[in-house]
């Protein structure tokens, strides 16, 4: 465990580990969030077809199915993508950080 805290450290490691760590939100809130949703509206669909529709109106009905069909917007896109402009930024600025340092001679 101590050799990798000193490889988090002075091996600039925490850039490896921020990348993965995006990588795994956009992953989440592009792929399997939506998926899921998918998933679960077909559930739900299948029995409130059966119940819920049959004691309402057509308003109702067509409201209740608005509900269920409602487009999954990501997590990660709300305040006009702030979170990846964040992201970008650091892992540029690391990037560019890194390329631009004098490499050492031992």
């Amino acid at each position: 465990m101590k050799k990798f805290f000193i490889w988090l450290q002075q091996d600039e490691g925490w850039k490896a580990i921020m990348a993965i760590i995006y990588a795994l939100i956009c992953i989440t809130d592009f792929i399997l969030i939506p998926a899921a949703l998918n998933v679960m509206r077909k559930e739900v669909l299948d029995e409130g077809l059966k119940t819920a529709m049959a004691g309402l109106d057509p308003v109702g009905q067509v409201e209740f199915i608005k509900a269920i069909y409602r487009q999954y917007v990501p997590l990660t896109l709300q305040g006009n993508g702030l979170f990846h402009i964040s992201f970008g930024a650091i892992l540029t600025g690391s990037a560019i950080s890194k390329s631009s340092k004098p490499e050492e001679t031992k």
